[in-house]
């Protein structure tokens, strides 16, 4: 359960397999124009079908209550591999970015934008391979904060134009990606604050701490990705999908180099 609603585990008689069904809040359903939007996001992010993405299946209201029926994924979320507080492995994290950044790549190519990337939104399946859940939806989390004119994203992940009030676009989720990527490598994000806004203002007021600082066992490949998807000028950042997964499998290549020397 959350903010907005629950999701349930069920089965689909019809077809024989489980599945996941987002319910949102009554109170949520009474709001028209909250339905509306709500499920034409989710009619267009039905269309990306890759094995990045949490696939959705349909959607709908039942009972006044907005809902959508998606995959089920069982593998377990990257917040909560994030949250023992240790470092992720280098090798790893740099697969999980490799397999957002695919699903960033397929939705992107349709004309759809995530909005809200972070550990919590990317699911692993049985094989460990990432998904990336909640697309189109983020805009929805705070509908009413949002109807009141605040920013909204998480703030640790937000990208610095959103937080300006600035167009957004795929750089966007590249920025966030970047952000969630080094919160996997260094154990932290790469800003804080008390407050959602001090982490925002922190952001805009100095660049992040190179990772290679916090983890110096890092490739320096590595540590220019993370680098560069975390420029605060959009223009600076990666301009496409295949730009960036050029690098992260550079850097991949590289980081599996290093390990095997290691066991070595």
């Amino acid at each position: 359960a959350g903010g907005m609603g629950a999701v349930y585990q069920a089965l689909d008689t019809a077809l024989g397999r489980y599945v996941a069904i987002k319910v949102m809040k009554r109170s949520l359903g009474d709001d028209v124009q909250f339905v509306e939007n709500f499920l034409r996001e989710a009619r267009a992010a039905a269309a990306i079908n890759h094995r990045n993405v949490v696939q959705i299946y349909s959607c709908g209201q039942e009972k006044g209550q907005p809902y959508i029926v998606m995959e089920l994924v069982s593998g377990g979320r990257f917040d909560e591999m994030i949250a023992s507080g240790e470092p992720i492995d280098e090798v790893r994290a740099l697969e999980i970015a490799i397999d957002v950044a695919e699903g960033l790549k397929a939705a992107n190519e349709i004309g759809l934008i995530h909005s809200d990337i972070k550990p919590a939104n990317i699911l692993f399946d049985k094989d460990g391979s990432a998904k990336v859940a909640d697309f189109g939806l983020a805009r929805f989390v705070h509908w009413k904060e949002d109807t009141a004119g605040e920013i909204w994203g998480t703030p640790y992940y937000i990208a610095p134009e959103k937080a300006r009030r600035q167009k957004v676009d795929h750089r966007s989720d590249i920025y966030s990606l970047g952000a969630t990527l080094y919160h996997a490598l260094g154990a932290k994000p790469p800003f804080d604050g008390q407050t959602a806004a001090d982490v925002v203002l922190e952001r805009l007021r100095n660049p992040a701490i190179g990772i290679r600082v916090i983890r110096p066992s890092l490739q320096p490949e590595t540590a220019d990705v993370v680098s560069r998807m975390l420029e605060a000028d959009p223009f600076m950042r990666y301009p496409t999908y295949p730009s960036l997964l050029a690098d992260l499998r550079e850097a991949l290549k590289f980081a599996k180099h290093e390990s095997r020397d290691h066991r070595s």
